[in-house]
């Protein structure tokens, strides 16, 4: 049995859209400059780290920000899709034993009303929002330890480099999707140990962990390996 902790924005939900609405609909308040599609392209091929350090809004104030932005995607939850061909992969992965978690940033009554709308919600254990942008790493640990996992039986699902940062430093295995908000390459940049074009080779890399000589690490730049199929 593996445990999946998967993150919510652009992992399970694809809100990068209504994100980026968001965050240009409310530009002119907190001083920073409206997202275009050249610039959100540049932005995804960057780790989250340079990001940051070309942020036009103080670091300061990015928690205020993300909770602004907590609060107007609430009112648009109902429009945002969940990503395609997700909702098979889940339920086979949860028939076949594993357990499955919802772990992220965003506020635990956005990711709870999502689920619920999308019929999924039964199939995870836990649900755990809130987490600081660059805390993920600390409140991965503390969940592990305090459910008493195996980290190595552990996989983080996320679709941004700072979810590859964060598995690296607490130790455990982690399967980055190339359908969220860091591009494919830039992902591949930071080696994760799976990366990942459809939902339907999550199960696969679940798999891994009943025969573990499956797993390596991807290259940059390399498709997925026939055994993550």
């Amino acid at each position: 049995m593996a445990f999946l902790i998967f993150d919510f924005d652009g992992t399970i939900a694809d809100t990068l859209g209504a994100i980026v609405r968001i965050t240009n609909r409310i530009a002119p308040e907190y001083g920073y400059s409206l997202t275009t599609p050249e610039k959100l392209k540049y932005y995804q091929s960057l780790s989250t780290q340079e990001m940051l350090k070309q942020a036009e809004i103080p670091l300061f104030r990015l928690p205020f920000l993300l909770r602004r932005v907590r609060k107007e995607l609430s009112n648009e939850l109902p429009t945002v899709p969940l990503v395609p061909h997700l909702s098979d992969a889940l339920h086979e992965l949860a028939a076949a034993g594993h357990q499955l978690m919802v772990m992220s940033s965003n506020s635990s009554k956005n990711i709870e009303s999502f689920l619920v709308q999308h019929g999924i919600r039964d199939l995870f254990h836990m649900v755990q929002g809130g987490v600081g942008l660059l805390s993920k790493a600390r409140s991965l640990r503390r969940i592990i330890q305090k459910r008493g996992m195996d980290f190595s039986q552990v996989i983080y699902i996320g679709d941004e480099t700072r979810d590859v940062d964060a598995s690296k430093q607490v130790g455990i295995l982690m399967a980055a999707v190339s359908w969220g908000f860091s591009s494919r390459e830039a992902l591949a940049e930071q080696a994760p140990t799976f990366l990942i074009d459809h939902p339907r080779q999550l199960v696969g890399a679940a798999q891994t962990l009943v025969n573990p000589s499956w797993v390596r690490k991807a290259r940059p730049g390399e498709k997925v390996a026939k055994p993550w199929l």
